[in-house]
């Protein structure tokens, strides 16, 4: 696990020496302002050789299989050589203050970030002082004394610098650690590590909540006690497979310490060592029970929903259709009643016939409607690629008598080419363009279609100059047999909306309104470019 730039200056901060401990820890190894001013003085001495040992340090990390695989490519093995010339001149600075002790401990910290164990560190810097010791003997000319003064000031620099490094290094492992064990302990999922013969070897909190068994109580225990007694087959067949090398997820029987069961989720996997042999297992679980119970409630429910709606959509077919027969023959004794006897009775018998036959009619209507609104989710046509305009052009012709009749201009922009039941979009754009027909002011009516792409949908509005609708209303119009006006001012059923509303909604899109009295109404739908389309947000 990585940790970012922010993280890993703070954890520098929280483990940077005080003052009074540095100075006990250069006292402890002899290393003062002679050490200091004698690595000064190598400074000058030493820098020819930079480039140099920044070449052997390089070749000693590739020479071995471990440090090499740190390297990378030509652009990071040139940042490691510049890292090194730029320890180089820092080490024979003189000046092993705050920056100096702050960049020691971020190589600690790093290593045990990249993962370069102390051993290839100590390795390394074992290394760097092979080589620079005989340069330092061959500068001050074999002069012994001199040789013993630069080598002990050299000497304990490095265990200075190692020191700070190392600890830095544990520190950070150790902070690593403690940070997965809380994140071990805190998860909402039951964890257990187990070793190879399966008994475990920990258990975090969740196991003692789901189970009711102390964690403690579990250590050195077999993890099969755990298993309902239903499971053993499944349980040889899963650890052979993750004692294998493998993994295993799957529902799973277990019992509780009550001796309850419950089906439980288990995630199982193998932890290797460095040569790939399975050391211990991991086995993630929990408990499940409530959910199955909640997901086959609502399997139970949606079926019953879905039958439930399928009878209704049959009960409200045959209704409609079988309806239909006895009102046509009321409607048309009711009718050859007006003709025959219309100058042969009173004005009464006038107007009653005339109610029956309007009551026929208007009831004729009715049941046609409801058939076209139960038949709109059972009976439509494939959704597939269509032109709008077809639609358009189909709507428009129904609508010729009313359009003739009222004047009215219908005009539209260019349509696009989508997905859907062309003939429910026929009739989507017929009702919407004939409301805006049927419920028009004084002067004639004008009718425009739009139709415009926004994210991943069509946007198609109707926009007429109309009567309007009071924003009140709003929520209404879509409810089927709501009607805002009477039969007799504008006649209608009552369910146009509606079925506008169910097509669009068949359709994965959805409808509105925008309106005021007196200054027309536009009627928005959207489409999806693709049927089946899921729009996502929040991402």
């Amino acid at each position: 696990m990585l940790l970012h730039q922010p993280t890993v200056d703070a954890l520098i901060d929280s483990m940077a020496p005080s003052a009074e401990d540095v100075q006990s820890r250069k006292d402890f190894l002899g290393f003062g302002e002679h050490e200091a001013q004698l690595l000064k003085e190598l400074g000058p001495m030493l820098a020819p050789l930079e480039d140099s040992l920044a070449e052997s340090f390089y070749s000693h990390l590739e020479a071995n299989p471990e440090t090499r695989a740190m390297l990378g490519g030509t652009e990071q093995i040139a940042r490691l050589k510049q890292k090194q010339r730029e320890y180089f001149k820092q080490v024979l600075g003189g000046d092993y203050g705050s920056d100096y002790i702050r960049s020691r401990l971020h190589v600690g910290v790093t290593h045990q970030q990249i993962g370069l164990e102390p051993r290839w560190y100590l390795g390394a810097y074992g290394k760097y002082l092979s080589w620079l010791l005989p340069e330092v003997m061959r500068l001050v000319d074999n002069d012994s004394e001199r040789f013993l003064a630069y080598s002990q000031a050299i000497i304990k620099v490095a265990l200075f610098d190692s020191e700070l490094s190392l600890s830095a290094y544990f520190h950070a492992d150790h902070q690593m650690l403690r940070l997965l064990a809380q994140v071990f302990e805190s998860n909402l999922e039951a964890v257990i590590i187990a070793d190879i013969e399966g008994r475990m070897l920990h258990a975090n909190k969740s196991v003692a909540t789901i189970t009711g068994f102390a964690s403690e109580a579990l250590i050195g225990t077999p993890m099969q006690n755990l298993l309902a007694d239903i499971e053993p087959e499944l349980y040889d067949t899963l650890w052979t497979t993750v004692t294998s090398g493998g993994q295993w997820q799957g529902e799973i029987w277990q019992k509780r310490k009550s001796g309850d069961e419950y089906l439980a989720w288990m995630n199982m996997n193998a932890v290797k060592d460095a040569a790939g042999k399975v050391t211990q297992v991991i086995a993630e679980f929990s408990d499940i029970t409530a959910f199955k119970q909640t997901q086959e409630a609502l399997a139970r429910r949606t079926e019953e929903l879905a039958n439930s709606n399928q009878e209704l959509e049959q009960f409200a077919y045959v209704a409609s259709h079988d309806l239909q027969e006895p009102l046509r023959m009321v409607a048309s004794y009711t009718q050859l009643l007006a003709r025959r006897y219309k100058d042969k009775l009173d004005q009464d018998a006038n107007e009653f016939i005339n109610f029956a036959v309007d009551g026929a009619t208007r009831m004729q209507a009715l049941i046609i409607d409801l058939l076209t609104m139960s038949r709109i989710g059972t009976h439509g046509k494939p959704i597939e690629s269509c032109e709008s305009s077809v639609a358009f052009e189909r709507a428009t012709s129904n609508l010729r008598l009313a359009i003739d009749e009222s004047g009215a201009v219908v005009t539209r922009d260019a349509m696009p080419k989508l997905t859907a039941d062309v003939s429910q979009l026929t009739q989507l754009f017929q009702n919407l363009i004939g409301n805006a027909i049927k419920f028009r002011g004084e002067t004639s009516p004008t009718v425009h279609v739009g139709a415009e792409k926004k994210s991943g949908e069509w946007l198609f509005s109707v926009r007429d100059n109309g009567i309007g609708i009071a924003p009140d209303f709003f929520d209404r119009i879509f409810i089927i047999f709501q009607r805002l006006h009477g039969k007799h001012e504008y006649p209608g059923t009552g369910i146009g909306l509606s079925v506008c509303k169910k097509i669009v909604d068949r359709h994965g899109g959805k409808i509105w309104i925008e309106s005021e009295p007196g200054n027309g109404t536009v009627f928005y739908f959207t489409l999806p470019v693709n049927h089946g389309e899921r729009k996502h947000h929040g991402e």
